[in-house]
């Protein structure tokens, strides 16, 4: 069926009468948009953020240093630790270096209000409604989702969107932590793959962070994804040997280790029968990073140990060295 232009206007007319939310492209070309609202640039928007990562990789550690630099920014945020004790929430927070501080409130455990996943969101509401909280950490997702005896992408999707929905309309960054599938301490090249309920949760949610092991399994990494931005992905490294925190972007890191590894092989073939000590020394490196980058070389067969613990260059091995794998 065609219109001609006078009724065809006249119809569109009457259809956004009816549907007034329906909008043409001709109107929001011309509509004043703000940006996308980044408490961190290219981790936190505003919205509904799922953090996935295996059990005890540093999830919550990593909220906390998010809660640290929203606070140094002079913003509010409120964390429900659900699988805290009082004693270990305070260690995280002085090991993070979370200041002593009245912007930052928590719940420590399952109790009180916040005890029941089905009065969660309402006490969510409230919460946020009664104080103004820019960021709002719910640390683990089940504790919030409603039981159901099904958990499948309907159940997800429905149950996410929800808080989603509240947190855009609360202008708020909401964060859940969720666990990842068997498996988990393995790398994937789509991280998304091992989220527990992953189909149904990015559907649904503005934002996705999962913590996996790095591909060379030196580490571990921060993948980054959603509606608001292109994907990036983080390089972790270990802070005093208890948690991880952000140290740039992994392929600039991939990048360093290779040249790390170019450095060393070059070194090895200048000077035949070099130990580790020496190429330390010589190189300035650390050396349990000449061990990585060693063994690395040797199981891509560059180099080898001999008996005596120095490393030669594998004999008949053509220069490939601008093609390392890190």
């Amino acid at each position: 069926m065609s219109l001609d232009n006078d009724k065809r206007k006249q119809a569109l007319a009457a259809l956004k009468r009816e549907f007034p939310s329906i909008k043409g492209g001709d109107e929001l070309a011309v509509m004043d948009i703000p940006e996308p609202e980044w408490l961190i640039p290219d981790l936190l928007p505003v919205g509904l953020t799922v953090l996935a990562g295996a059990r005890k990789l540093g999830k919550s550690y990593l909220l906390m240093q998010f809660a640290r630099q929203i606070i140094e920014e002079g913003k509010d945020v409120f964390y429900y630790a659900g699988e805290d004790t009082y004693h270990l929430h305070k260690l995280r927070q002085r090991q993070t270096g979370l200041q002593h501080t009245d912007a930052y409130q928590f719940i420590a455990g399952r109790i009180e209000h916040y005890s029941r996943a089905e009065n969660f969101y309402v006490d969510v509401s409230k919460t946020v409604s009664t104080f103004p909280f820019k960021a709002v950490f719910i640390d683990v997702m089940e504790h919030c989702l409603k039981p159901n005896a099904v958990k499948d992408y309907s159940y997800y999707m429905n149950e996410v969107k929800r808080w989603s929905e509240l947190a855009n309309r609360l202008g708020i960054a909401l964060v859940m932590t969720t666990h990842t599938g068997k498996n988990a301490q393995q790398y994937y090249p789509d991280p998304l793959d091992h989220v527990i309920g992953s189909t149904g949760i990015t559907s649904a949610a503005d934002w996705i962070l999962v913590m996996q092991k790095s591909e060379d399994g030196r580490g571990a990494m921060l993948h980054s994804e959603g509606k608001m931005a292109a994907a990036k992905t983080f390089s972790l490294v270990k802070k005093n040997n208890i948690f991880y925190e952000i140290d740039g972007l992994e392929k600039e890191r991939l990048i360093q280790r290779k040249a790390a590894q170019n450095e060393i092989y070059e070194y090895v073939i200048s000077n035949p029968g070099a130990k580790q000590v020496d190429i330390a020394k010589e190189l300035n490196m650390d050396t349990g990073n000449v061990s990585r980058n060693c063994k690395k070389l040797i199981s891509s067969d560059y180099i080898y140990l001999n008996g005596g613990g120095g490393y030669y260059a594998t004999p008949d091995n053509p220069d490939k060295s601008d093609k390392i794998d890190p």
